[in-house]
């Protein structure tokens, strides 16, 4: 989603409120809030599932979700379907299982994913 550039901490902090809030979810495996690194007020709300089925439009949380962000700038929402991944992606997953931190919010020494 794009928003105003002087709204991005605002949008920001909502963004990282629905992710913890749809991480309670049992279904969500994880959920992710990533920001543009060039473009302020760019934002990408990432939920990863395992499900057996794919509603057509996303699930009943995307739609609550979606709802929820119309007003901030949503732009587009998508259901993607993972169709593989390395194996060190698999034994980073495998390590990160077993940290006891389930924190979501994250500092700026963070790592970059892109």
């Amino acid at each position: 989603m794009r928003t105003q550039p002087r709204r991005q901490n605002e949008v920001g902090d909502i963004l990282l409120d629905m992710a913890e809030s749809a991480s309670r979810n049992r279904e969500v495996l994880g959920a992710w809030v990533f920001s543009h690194h060039l473009a302020p007020g760019g934002f990408t709300l990432t939920l990863f599932w395992e499900t057996a089925t794919i509603p057509a439009h996303g699930s009943e949380t995307a739609m609550l979700i979606l709802e929820g962000l119309r007003p901030f700038g949503l732009l587009d929402h998508m259901v993607l379907i993972l169709r593989g991944e390395s194996k060190r992606t698999k034994k980073v997953q495998r390590s990160n299982k077993s940290q006891d931190d389930k924190s979501i919010r994250k500092g700026d020494n963070d790592p970059v994913v892109g």
